[in-house]
Order: C-alpha cells, then sequence, then structure tokens
C-alpha cells in the first residue's frame, strides 16, 4: 500500500525541483559587479569609439588611417533586458567597436575627437614643418 503512495510522491517532488530549478535558470541576469564591461576584452585591442553603422566605422578608419593608426572593428552586440515580469526592457543591437592597439590609443583618440580636415592637436601640420627663410 505504501508503495503505491512513495512512488507518485518522489516523481511530483522530482517535478517540483525541475521546476524550481528552471525558474531560477530563467531568471533576468544579475547586475554586473562594478567596473565590468560586457563584452569588453579585446585582448592587445583596445576601443576607441562604438558607433552604428559600417559607413561610420569606414569615416573612423580612415581618420585613423590617415594619421597612421592602424585599427580594426568588432561586433558590440548589447543584451536583451527583460524585467522580472518578462517585458522587454531593451532589445539587443549589433553595434560597432572601432579598435586599435593599446599603444595607439590616445592618439586615435585625440585623431578622433578632432573635427573632420583638421589635424588633431600635437601634430605635425602635412608635409612636415617648414622653415622661413
Amino acid at each position: 500500500m505504501a508503495r503505491y503512495l512513495i512512488e507518485p510522491a518522489v516523481a511530483l517532488l522530482t517535478v517540483v525541483l525541475l521546476l524550481v530549478i528552471a525558474r531560477w535558470a530563467s531568471l533576468p541576469q544579475r547586475a554586473l559587479p562594478s567596473g565590468v564591461v560586457l563584452g569588453g576584452d579585446f585582448g592587445l585591442l583596445v576601443a576607441v569609439a562604438v558607433v552604428d553603422t559600417p559607413a561610420e566605422v569606414g569615416r573612423l578608419r580612415g581618420a585613423l588611417r590617415a594619421q597612421g593608426i592602424r585599427s580594426t572593428w568588432g561586433a558590440a552586440v548589447t543584451p536583451l533586458h527583460i524585467d522580472a515580469a518578462g517585458n522587454i526592457l531593451s532589445r539587443p543591437r549589433v553595434r560597432r567597436h572601432v579598435l586599435v592597439f593599446g599603444s595607439d590609443a590616445d592618439r586615435a583618440a585625440r585623431a578622433l575627437s578632432a573635427p573632420p580636415g583638421s589635424a588633431p592637436p600635437g601634430s605635425a601640420p602635412p608635409g612636415g614643418p617648414r622653415s622661413h627663410s
């Protein structure tokens, strides 16, 4: 007689335990610790800009190339954010990181902060320095 009660009770407890584990695993991600950037490890490369379109990537890389700075780009996918009630707060977006070597990061930041068509601060004018005789 006890066998007919114990086996269904064990099966029911197993199902309840699996439901609790599934609910816990599907909760929204907890906040990342301070200073942690999602997808921010590029090894020897450093992100100097994040843009939305391939045209912007090309423009920024062209500005860096004009200053002799090598660059590349990498996808920066923003995560899906869902609240505890299951409402979508923000959808994933594909953005693009413009990346340079760490040793070029300061120079690249200056080059990208200069207005288009002007020389970045601290750089020599095109053609090198001129002497007046």
